[in-house]
């Protein structure tokens, strides 16, 4: 599947599962540099408004991602953040995601 069409993919996926609180999916990682190899995993980060349950919210986008999964053959990796967070943390994985990161 190309690039473009999985973003939207599961952009719209991810705004059926949280509606309003979705604030916005980035791709990261080796999809987004260009070296991802056919089974690469694919590294999202899923923005949120509000506080965010990592145990809760982590399992809403697995869930909902599944069949995606299935249809691609690759695994497909979420860390949900609280949008403000990642605009605000300067953590090195946000850094990383901020310079390199393509938005869906």
């Amino acid at each position: 599947m190309e690039r473009g069409e999985l973003l939207r993919r599961v952009k719209s996926t991810l705004q059926e599962t949280y509606g309003p609180r979705l604030r916005g999916v980035i791709l990261y990682g080796s999809e987004a540099r260009g070296t991802a190899e056919p089974d690469s995993d694919i590294d999202l980060l899923v923005l949120l408004e509000g506080p965010v349950d990592s145990w809760e919210d982590s399992g809403r986008s697995i869930h909902a991602l599944y069949p995606l999964v299935l249809e691609i053959d690759r695994p497909i990796h979420t860390i949900e953040v609280d949008a403000d967070t990642y605009q605000t943390d300067d953590l090195p994985l946000y850094r990383e995601v901020r310079c390199e990161g393509i938005p869906a």
